[in-house]
C-alpha cells in the first residue's frame, strides 16, 4: 500500500467507552470522523464530527446503513468499536451478542473491502484464550470471549489488500461511566458519596487503557500502515489501592473511606502477566499515553468535544 495520509475515518460504536475515545482523539488531530450509534445521540462544537444514530447491529438492514454512509462519507478507514458485552445471560442476548461482536464484523470486513477502504480496524480484547482458561468464568463472560477469539482468527485469516488489524487492548476507560467495569463503578460511588470496597488487600495489579488513548494507537497503525494482531493498553501497571486513592484525590467532594475484604482472595490477572511478557518481549505497540491521574483529570472535566445529548 502506498503511503497515503488518512483524514476520513467512520467509527461504529462511537457512543460507547472506546469509541467515544477514539472518537475523541481522532477529531483533535484534524480527521474528519463520522460516528455511528444506535440510542445515544452525540453532538460535538467541532465541524470535524457528525453523528449517526439508529445504527442497529442486530437489525436486518443495518449493512446498507452502513454501506450508503461509506458511499456518502467517503472514509479512508473503518474503526469497529461496536460490541455487547457479557451482562445478560438469556438466550436472545446470546444470539444479539453473536450477530453484533461475530458476524457483523466479518461482514463490516468484507464491505469494507468491497468499497477499497485502506484500513479496518477491530477493537478487541488482550490474552482472550488465557482469560478462557479461568475456571471462575460465568458461561455469559466464556461466550462473549470465545464470540471474540473467533472473530479474530477470521479477521486474520483474511488475505486482502486492506489493512486488517485486531487491536487488543486491556480494561479501556474513559468519559462514559455507565458501565460496570472498576473504573466508571469506583467514580461513581465517589460521586455520590460512597465509600469504597476493595476485595483483599488491594495489592492486585491492573493496567487500565484511556479511551483516547486508542485513538492514538489508531493514528500510529495508519501511520506505519500496520496489519495483523496487535497488542495495546495503558502506560503502568497498577494496584487497585492505588486506583482507589487516585479517583478519591480528583472526585470526592467529602471524605471517602477505602475498606478492604480481606476474607476474599484476589489475585493478579492472568492478562496483566502475558502484557508483562510481551512488553519485555517489545511486542507491545509503542505510542505515548496519558497517566492514570492526567485521564481522571480529563474525565472529571469532561475534557472531550463529544457529548451526550439528554432526552
Amino acid at each position: 500500500m502506498k503511503n497515503i495520509k488518512i483524514s476520513r475515518v467512520l467509527v461504529t460504536g462511537s457512543s460507547g467507552v472506546v469509541g467515544h475515545g477514539v472518537s475523541t482523539d481522532l477529531i483533535k488531530n484534524n480527521y474528519f470522523v463520522l460516528g455511528t450509534s444506535n440510542k445515544k445521540t452525540l453532538f460535538s462544537s467541532s465541524s470535524n464530527f457528525k453523528n449517526v444514530t439508529n445504527i442497529n447491529f442486530s437489525s436486518k438492514n443495518f449493512l446498507k446503513k452502513i454501506e450508503k454512509l461509506i458511499k456518502d462519507f467517503k472514509p479512508q478507514a473503518l474503526i469497529n468499536c461496536a460490541a455487547l458485552l457479557p451482562y445478560k445471560a438469556s438466550k436472545n442476548y446470546k444470539l444479539r451478542m453473536n450477530e453484533v461482536n461475530n458476524k457483523s464484523v466479518i461482514n463490516l470486513i468484507n464491505l469494507s473491502i468491497k468499497n477499497n477502504l485502506l484500513f479496518f480496524i477491530n477493537i478487541g480484547g488482550h490474552s482472550i484464550q488465557e482469560k478462557l482458561k479461568d475456571r471462575n468464568l460465568s458461561k455469559i463472560q466464556k461466550f462473549y470471549f470465545k464470540s471474540k477469539n473467533i472473530v479474530e482468527k477470521k479477521i486474520l485469516d483474511k488475505k486482502n489488500k486492506i489493512n486488517i488489524i485486531s487491536l487488543n487492548i486491556l480494561a479501556p476507560y474513559g468519559y462514559i461511566l455507565e458501565e460496570t467495569s472498576l473504573i466508571p463503578k469506583f467514580i461513581n460511588k465517589i460521586k455520590k458519596g460512597q465509600n469504597i470496597d476493595i476485595f483483599s488487600d488491594g495489592k492486585r495489579k491492573q493496567i487500565f487503557t484511556f479511551s483516547e488513548d486508542v485513538g492514538a494507537a489508531c493514528r500510529h497503525i495508519f501511520k506505519n500502515n500496520l496489519k495483523g494482531a496487535i497488542s495495546f493498553a495503558g502506560p503502568a501497571v497498577i494496584t487497585t489501592k492505588y486506583l482507589a486513592k487516585s479517583i478519591i484525590s480528583i472526585f470526592a467532594k467529602k471524605k471517602i473511606h477505602i475498606s478492604f475484604k480481606k476474607n476474599i482472595k484476589d489475585k493478579d490477572g492472568m492478562a496483566v502477566k502475558n502484557y508483562l511478557k510481551e512488553k519485555n518481549k517489545k511486542k507491545i505497540l509503542s505510542v505515548k499515553k496519558h497517566s492514570l491521574k492526567k485521564s481522571l483529570v480529563k474525565i472529571f472535566k469532561y475534557d472531550s468535544t463529544i457529548k451526550i445529548k439528554n432526552k
